[in-house]
């Protein structure tokens, strides 16, 4: 016997479709045939299957995992060693002799003898490098900067007083100056 595909017709000459054809598409009030998503879709009215949802979610990040965003800008940047923070730490100096000064730093020192500074050797120069170095002179002491080359093309000299000292890097250099601290 061979199966052939026939159509049906009443009395009234209307095509009768088999009963697997001929269902509503289901609704929240209506019965009907379920129609699947196979991965979420947004506004679908449709059902989505385990399957879907499970692929969904293994993209997603683990309850105790760190977002790649919540660590780097929006051009990848690592957040906390690309900018300044809000609240820089002050790292206290040696009072005397040869001082080693951190690039991006922030120091204080209250000499009690000769200090001769040491300044690191810079080789991105694609990025501002900068040192400040907060100063309380209680009496006269010799301060060695460490370089020869100063704004205002004037080495700065020091009295007993507050100062600071401040140094950049202008890509091929350190430049240092000394701005005095008090009332007029």
């Amino acid at each position: 016997m061979v199966n052939r595909n026939v159509k049906l017709k009443n009395l009234d000459g209307d095509y009768l479709y088999p009963y697997t054809e001929n269902l509503p598409e289901a609704t929240s009030s209506t019965n009907g045939t379920v129609k699947l998503e196979s991965s979420p879709v947004s506004g679908s009215e449709k059902a989505i299957t385990s399957g879907a949802v499970y692929s969904a979610l293994s993209g997603k990040l683990d309850v105790t995992a760190t977002a790649n965003k919540a660590t780097a800008d929006a051009n990848g940047n690592n957040i906390s060693s690309t900018y300044a923070l809000k609240n820089q730490s002050v790292t206290t100096l040696a009072s005397s002799g040869t001082v080693s000064l951190a690039d991006n730093s922030v120091n204080r020192i209250s000499p009690t003898g000769t200090v001769t500074f040491s300044l690191p050797n810079i080789t991105t120069h694609t990025v501002f490098h900068q040192i400040l170095v907060q100063v309380n002179l209680t009496s006269a002491q010799t301060i060695n900067l460490g370089t020869s080359t100063y704004f205002s093309k004037k080495a700065p000299t020091f009295e007993t007083g507050k100062y600071n000292i401040v140094y950049e890097h202008n890509g091929s250099e350190w430049v240092v100056g000394a701005i005095a601290i008090g009332v007029e």
